[in-house]
């Protein structure tokens, strides 16, 4: 993901970030940045099963939400999204709405403690990283830059090619 956006020019520091090395064709910078920052996230767990939880639980979490959002988001505006070719047909939005219901439900399962008593070493700290997740992403720096830089200039995804240039891509890709 750090690729992608850096290759839109949705992050600081894009063109660092957008390097891909050409003898591997692996965008090297984006896949340490992602690798050490899960090494960063997991170094709690050696010595804290409260932070284990906490991380793994709002990892759970952040699945659910990102599987969440597009079908919320085509629940409350059906007429903004076209159909693809597989579709659910007419129970399509019993079944989103189901979806949705359930996964409100898993999180709060998830943000839940997980011992009893509630002590400083078994309470569920997934809320508050949730919390600090939605702040950091939506209000933080992430929400400043867009709104003191980005906005004025970021046009969405670039689209890198022809159609017929991406086909000889895959092409030369086949022959590796």
């Amino acid at each position: 993901m750090i690729y992608a956006f850096s290759r839109d020019g949705a992050v600081p520091f894009s063109n660092f970030w957008h390097y891909v090395n050409p003898k591997r064709r692996v965008p090297v910078r984006s896949a340490w940045f992602g690798a050490v920052g899960a090494l960063l996230l997991s170094l709690p767990y050696l010595y804290n099963y409260t932070a284990y939880a906490a991380v793994t639980s709002i990892a759970v979490i952040g699945l659910y939400i990102a599987y969440l959002t597009p079908v919320f988001l085509r629940r409350i505006n059906p007429g903004a999204f076209v159909p693809g070719p597989w579709k659910l047909g007419r129970h399509g939005p019993l079944i989103g709405w189901v979806a949705i219901v359930w996964v409100i439900f898993i999180c709060i399962m998830f943000m839940l403690p997980q011992a009893s008593p509630i002590t400083v070493k078994s309470f569920n700290y997934a809320p508050i990283a949730v919390l600090a997740v939605i702040g950091f992403a939506g209000i933080g720096f992430a929400g400043i830059w867009y709104a003191v830089s980005a906005r004025k200039w970021f046009k969405g995804p670039k689209v890198q090619g022809t159609p017929e240039e991406l086909a000889a891509i895959e092409r030369d890709l086949e022959l590796l």
